[in-house]
């Protein structure tokens, strides 16, 4: 990784920290989380531009599928965690044909 994209990510993690959530980002494990968070679109979207991220976890339920797709779409995104959400069989195929494995983490909250 490019001290750019360090930078770059240290400000988007900033970012994740006021808005309320965490992360770990450390040699061996880069993990987003923002489970209690309700986000809209636009604070979310905003993650798409973190490199080497391995996981993000966040509460969906005001999420279009739109950013979810573009969320699944990060390069080398192993998993994607969405709380608070339920999705029909269409949705739950368009996301899966990123490549991350995408976990639904409990329905409508």
């Amino acid at each position: 990784m490019t001290a750019e994209e360090c930078r770059i990510n240290q400000g988007l993690l900033d970012h994740v920290e006021a808005l309320g959530g965490g992360y770990v980002w450390d040699a061996e494990v880069f993990s987003v989380t923002l489970m209690d968070v309700p986000l809209e679109d636009d604070k979310a979207i905003a993650l798409c531009g973190l490199r080497g991220v391995q996981q993000i976890a966040l509460d969906a339920s005001r999420l279009s599928v739109a950013t979810l797709a573009a969320l699944a779409g990060i390069q080398g995104l192993q998993s994607l965690v969405l709380a608070k959400r339920t999705f029909t069989d269409n949705q739950r195929t368009e996301l899966g044909r990123f490549g991350p494995e995408i976990i639904e983490a409990g329905g409508e909250g």
